[in-house]
């Protein structure tokens, strides 16, 4: 993509940088994934960071291949409760608290939140020496303002001059395919620039609502590529019949060793992510 610099990691991750939009990702890989760990990234830009999901290989992968330690990170976005994008949680939770002594931003809307807590994350952070928890004392909670209810919900918040547009995705959904009684999952636009779908079934209607009101550069798609979870996520083969041009701004993510068969570009894609790589804006 014009205008994109690629960068691979050098001995550590920086959280600050001059202005400029960055993404570096930890992992790019589906949920079984050990060689590529899981889908996690970083945004960065200016002096602020967000960590967009942090699954159960994350916090291993910070310290251990990226050098950086888990109490560096201060700003959290979770795209849905699965635990190769929560399954660290807990441990950024506790070290803020026992290690950092401090409180960790958590971006996320009351629904969720109350999901997160009671069926996710509560059987390990509830009991501490100071008695009874809740999510709030670990996690300063950073509550997105709703924007749009159709034809999917749309919530908004900042971090410093990030801007993050999160919208309810279609990731697992009920039989009768009713977003609002199915699992909680969103993707997210950043600064109106980058397309993130998080887990998602195929859906082109999400693609073309935003390319048409937004300045969208690049999309980066949940991708699986053995196909045998179309439904659940969307597969290489429904990715292919997309149109030349969105296909030609689209990276793929959330992959597993069979994308090692795949050569995306002769198919009319930018690629796949490449893990421990830093994408450039």
């Amino acid at each position: 993509m014009k205008g994109m610099v690629i960068s691979e990691f050098k001995d550590t991750l920086q959280l600050t940088n001059d202005g400029r939009l960055s993404l570096f990702f930890i992992g790019t890989g589906s949920a079984f994934s050990k060689k590529y760990f899981q889908t996690n990234f970083l945004i960065v830009k200016g002096n602020e960071h967000i960590l967009v999901d942090c699954g159960t290989l994350c916090a291993y992968a910070l310290e251990k291949v990226y050098n950086t330690p888990v109490t560096s990170i201060q700003n959290i976005f979770v795209t849905h409760p699965h635990a190769d994008h929560i399954g660290s949680l807990e441990e950024f939770a506790l070290t803020g608290r026992y290690v950092a002594k401090r409180k960790l931003n958590l971006i996320i809307n009351d629904k969720f939140k109350k999901i997160l807590w009671k069926q996710s994350v509560k059987g390990g952070l509830h009991y501490s020496e100071a008695g009874h928890m809740k999510l709030d004392d670990y996690f300063n909670q950073i509550k997105p303002e709703l924007i749009a209810k159709k034809p999917f919900e749309i919530y908004e918040t900042n971090i410093g001059s990030i801007n993050l547009k999160i919208f309810r995705s279609r990731h697992i959904t009920t039989k009768a395919h009713n977003l609002r009684r199915s699992q909680i999952s969103y993707g997210v636009l950043i600064d109106n620039r980058i397309l993130f779908t998080g887990d998602s079934q195929f859906r082109p209607e999400y693609l073309e609502y935003f390319q048409n009101r937004y300045p969208v550069e690049l999309i980066i798609h949940d991708c699986d590529v053995s196909g045998y979870a179309e439904g659940v996520h969307a597969s290489y083969r429904q990715l292919e019949t997309l149109d030349a041009a969105t296909k030609a701004k689209m990276l793929l993510v959330h992959y597993n060793s069979s994308a090692e068969k795949k050569t995306p570009e002769n198919d009319g894609f930018m690629g796949f992510v490449q893990p421990g790589t830093w994408y450039l804006f």
